[in-house]
């Protein structure tokens, strides 16, 4: 039930509007009666002009600095009082373990989303990592899992990984994160077959094991390319693992690019891909938003049985799931789906309808307002 007066949050990030990360600011622009203000240590990418937002870095480089460093929450306690909050939301435990000095000193809730790797590493990972930010809330979770007032996860996968790693049943909830599907146009399958690959280049993605799916099915469909959005530490090590096959000319890397690509690439793809796999850290895939942003497009998906992903794809409905690290039926997967434009069709208007009714982010936002009123 929406409130006629409108709800002061303030939502924090360490890096704001990271170009891989659209789906924060997508939620807090669709929030239909809050007053947000973002808050973090510097910003990434473009700010997006529908959302207030205020940095450490906007006070000179060492402040930022020692932020990064020191963890020092008073940076961001006067901009909180100013904007009158009554509650902060934090995206990820990492940061929301950051905040929450700040959130105890001015007797504020603090809301926490639980995404993937900040509850499925392992935490002799993050000490291991030498970054100080993660070694300390590898040290100090257990703070934040006692203190923290609510713990939204992004699935049910989420919530039963939380549950192992300590955090309180009580106080934890799924809550999907929505996306709008009107920007999305219906995929239009025009030209050569192409499979879609979209994500940053880490070993959870599973890129590696679509490349090589790729060059199992590449003489049955020699027509088909693989485009790859996205980057990452993996990105030499993937494009020499394409050139050992031979294919240079059907795997293009095109790189980071912004989402508003994404949608053109999605609309005249055959399918979207997205093997991913348990990392070795331990970091896994909570959900996987750009399967309902395929969805969305009315493209089939073909997945992993692996994470979240379960959740945002009905398997043999909207697409197809296979175990994780097998090539083999991953090229499967593909295949039948390369070779059946009304399967391909039919699964994708499936996904859309998955995608409107479980997804919409006008509903979701909804609901999130309707969470943050009962802890504020």
């Amino acid at each position: 039930m929406t409130s006629a007066v409108p709800l002061r949050l303030a939502a924090f990030r360490t890096q704001l509007f990271k170009p891989s990360e659209p789906f924060i600011a997508e939620q807090l622009a669709a929030l239909p009666n809050s007053q947000v203000l973002l808050l973090g240590r510097q910003t990434f990418g473009a700010a997006d002009p529908r959302i207030a937002s205020w940095t450490v870095a906007s006070r000179g480089v060492w402040p930022a600095r020692l932020a990064g460093a020191l963890g020092w929450p008073d940076y961001y306690r006067a901009p909180i009082q100013q904007h009158r909050a009554q509650l902060i939301h934090a995206h990820f435990a990492v940061d929301a373990f950051q905040v929450l000095p700040t959130a105890r000193r001015l007797k504020l809730p603090l809301v926490t989303t639980l995404h993937g790797f900040d509850v499925t590493t392992h935490p002799g990972h993050f000490l291991r990592s030498g970054k100080p930010s993660l070694m300390r809330f590898a040290l100090g979770m257990k703070r934040l899992q006692t203190q923290g007032d609510q713990f939204i996860c992004v699935s049910e996968f989420m919530r039963q990984e939380a549950l192992k790693a300590g955090y309180p049943a009580a106080r934890l909830q799924v809550h999907y994160m929505g996306i709008d599907p009107r920007p999305f146009t219906a995929a239009t399958h025009d030209g050569a077959p192409e499979i879609l690959h979209v994500a940053r280049l880490v070993d959870k993605k599973g890129t590696a094991y679509l490349i090589d799916a790729f060059a199992r099915l590449a003489s049955r469909h020699p027509e088909a390319r693989l485009t790859i959005l996205g980057d990452g530490p993996l990105r030499s090590a993937l494009e020499a693992q394409v050139a050992g096959h031979g294919l240079q000319a059907r795997v293009s890397f095109a790189g980071a690019v912004a989402h508003r690509q994404v949608r053109e690439h999605m609309a005249r793809a055959s399918l979207l891909a997205l093997p991913s796999v348990t990392a070795p850290s331990g970091d896994s895939e909570g959900l996987g938003l750009v399967l309902l942003e395929a969805a969305a497009s009315g493209l089939p998906v073909v997945g992993t049985l692996h994470g979240g992903i379960p959740e945002a794809v009905s398997n043999g409905v909207s697409g197809y799931l296979v175990p994780e690290r097998n090539a083999e039926q991953l090229a499967d997967a593909i295949d039948t789906l390369l070779a059946d434009a009304l399967l391909r069709r039919r699964m994708g208007a499936a996904g859309r309808t998955l995608v409107c009714e479980r997804f919409d982010i006008a509903a979701q936002s909804s609901k999130l307002e309707d969470l943050y009123r009962a802890c504020a």
